[in-house]
């Protein structure tokens, strides 16, 4: 596998006790893969989305 392409976005600054991160596959095919990540910062008022990430990985074939 390899990553052909990331990005992520920075909303907000990350401030709180601690981080969570909740990633899922948005799309899959035989060959490639999107997937998504949203980064929380955790504080005794809640969940503050703090970033937001997105990439697509690809198999690749190796002869032999």
């Amino acid at each position: 596998m390899v990553t052909s392409e990331f990005k992520i976005n920075y909303l907000k600054p990350a401030r709180g006790g601690f981080l969570v991160a909740r990633a899922g596959v948005v799309h899959h095919g035989k060959r490639q893969a999107v997937c998504r990540c949203d980064v929380f910062a955790v504080d005794q008022g809640g969940e503050t989305l703090c970033a937001n990430a997105q990439g697509m990985i690809v198999r690749l074939s190796i002869p032999g």
